[in-house]
């Protein structure tokens, strides 16, 4: 049976809304400030999607002596996303490398209505999160994702919104337990969420966790 993906434990744990503007610390979506692996699909750079600067204490616990930078990347023009993908990050976070793709379909999107490589860098700013945007109860958790991606297109840290929690999260090269970092969706607002793209992924969430041990990240998708 699966679990619930909501509940009372995730009240006490601090997690931020992503939002474009300006914080104290050098967080940012898009641009090409890291070394990105090649999509073997499309035969581009992958996308620098958002990165944060860990510097920021609201991030300690992701921090550690040799991460400096947290990037969340992944080819978001064709059917490499849709499905389980390992990175392996090295040079305080600034070089990603591909350690495991499993990419079953061949489909890259069409050129009209792909996304810019690399996609135009802003900054952005953390928010914590409303008491609207923590699953703690069925309710909540319908409230929560009507919000995602009308107010906000990333979560950082805090709860989750899983549509059941996923059962394979061991770290690849360890065997322990990854953490979850991070959601990120696509603009269903009626406002521009980030103003450099027209930011449109397809109805999923990519869901990112990682192992500070290995440094290793793991990125993998649901549908809203």
């Amino acid at each position: 049976m699966a679990k619930k993906p909501y509940g009372e434990h995730w009240k006490d744990i601090k997690g931020y809304r992503v939002i474009e503007g300006n914080d104290v610390y050098h967080h940012y979506f898009g641009g090409q400030d890291c070394d990105l692996p090649v999509c073997k699909l499309c035969g581009e750079k992958m996308h620098l999607i958002f990165c944060f600067d860990l510097k920021d204490e609201r991030l300690s616990e992701i921090k550690t002596e040799k991460l400096n930078t947290l990037p969340l990347v992944s080819c978001l023009n064709c059917s490499m996303v849709w499905e389980t993908q390992y990175f392996q990050l090295s040079n305080g976070g600034k070089s990603i490398q591909v350690i495991s793709q499993e990419n079953t379909e061949e489909w890259i999107q069409d050129e009209e209505d792909r996304l810019p490589v690399p996609l135009p860098k802003t900054n952005v700013k953390l928010i914590e999160m409303k008491a609207e945007d923590i699953p703690i109860n069925e309710d909540n958790y319908d409230t929560a994702f009507d919000l995602f991606g009308s107010e906000y297109l990333c979560r950082l840290l805090g709860a989750p919104l899983y549509n059941e929690v996923p059962e394979e999260l061991e770290c690849p090269i360890c065997n322990q337990e990854m953490k979850y970092i991070a959601t990120v969706t696509q603009d269903f607002g009626e406002r521009e969420l980030i103003s450099v793209v027209d930011f449109q992924l397809g109805e999923m969430n990519i869901y990112f966790h990682l192992c500070k041990d290995c440094l290793v990240i793991k990125s993998h998708i649901k549908g809203t």
